[in-house]
Order: C-alpha cells, then sequence, then structure tokens
C-alpha cells in the first residue's frame, strides 16, 4: 500500500469514527429540530426534510458561485473552456451534485419511515453532509488523500441511511 493510500485510508477511518461520535451525540444528547405534531402525517415530514436539505444544497450553491467568481476575475477561465486555476472546484462541484442527489433521496425514505421522535435525524445527517462538504473541499485544496475525511463523511452516513431504509422496507 502506497503512503497516500495509507493517508486515504486513514482519513476514512478517522470519518467513519467522526460520524458515528457525532451523530451519536448530536442525536441522543441533544432535542434540536421541531416536535413533530401528534398524527404526523408524511407531508409535514417531508417539508421538514426538505427544509433541512437547503443547507445541504447551500454547499452546491457555494461551488457554483466560486467557479462564477473564478471565472469572472481569471483571465484564462473566463472563456468557459477548461482552466486549470479551477479545475479543484469543477470537481468539488461534480462530486457535490453526485452526493446531494444521493443524500437527498436517502433523506426523503428516512424522514418516511422513522418514528416522529427520530425525524431530527435528517437535521444531523444534514449536519454530517455539510461538515463532509467543507473538510472535502479545503483537502482538495491540499491534496488528494487530505480530501478523503470529507469524503466518507458526506458519503458513510449516506450509505448508512440506505442501509436502513431498505433494511426498513425488507423487514
Amino acid at each position: 500500500m502506497s503512503n497516500d493510500q495509507k493517508k486515504v485510508l486513514s482519513g476514512m477511518a478517522a470519518a467513519v469514527v467522526f460520524s458515528a461520535t457525532f451523530f451519536e451525540v448530536v442525536f441522543r444528547l441533544t432535542d434540536i429540530g421541531p416536535t413533530p405534531p401528534s398524527g404526523i402525517e408524511t407531508s409535514w415530514r417531508l417539508a421538514y426534510a426538505l427544509k433541512c436539505e437547503v443547507f445541504a444544497a447551500l454547499c452546491l450553491l457555494a461551488g457554483v458561485a466560486k467557479i462564477a467568481n473564478r471565472r469572472f476575475f481569471i483571465p484564462d477561465a473566463i472563456g468557459g473552456g477548461p482552466s486549470p486555476s479551477i479545475e479543484s472546484d469543477q470537481r468539488y462541484l461534480q462530486n457535490t451534485l453526485e452526493q446531494l442527489v444521493l443524500a437527498i433521496v436517502a433523506h426523503l425514505a428516512l424522514v418516511t419511515i422513522v418514528a416522529p421522535q427520530s425525524i431530527r435525524a435528517v437535521a444531523v445527517l444534514v449536519m454530517l453532509f455539510v461538515i463532509g462538504r467543507v473538510t472535502f473541499w479545503v483537502g482538495y485544496h491540499r491534496s488528494g488523500p487530505a480530501r478523503a475525511f470529507g469524503f466518507a463523511t458526506t458519503f458513510y452516513p449516506t450509505v448508512a441511511a440506505y442501509a436502513f431504509v431498505v433494511y426498513r422496507i425488507v423487514a
């Protein structure tokens, strides 16, 4: 295993530990989010999830804004063609779009099957998404292996949400 592969593996492992701990602490030891109404309806659940997703989508908005800003102020990027000066931001944007689509589907499905007192799990997952995207973007500008923590902090909670949803649907 190369040194870079070891760094990526270390970042991924740290993200798993961080994500699990963060979720546990924030979900179990705090009372964030609104109290669901009695007889909670699916539309209320979906509305709650979509309000949370706005914060995840801000990560995509930030990427678009960053590229637009750089295209305006960097001569080699203003034409819209390939530009080495914005390549890492474009890769961030593409990966964020992919991760956001996966996360939104998982979160919307999750919020429809959890118990009313567990709906706030979506808010916690969105917090992890935002932390993951920020650390991914910062890491991307440092080195390839440095983005592993952010990628895993974004991706693994989404995978866990899918696993939970699929389990609940099948069971």
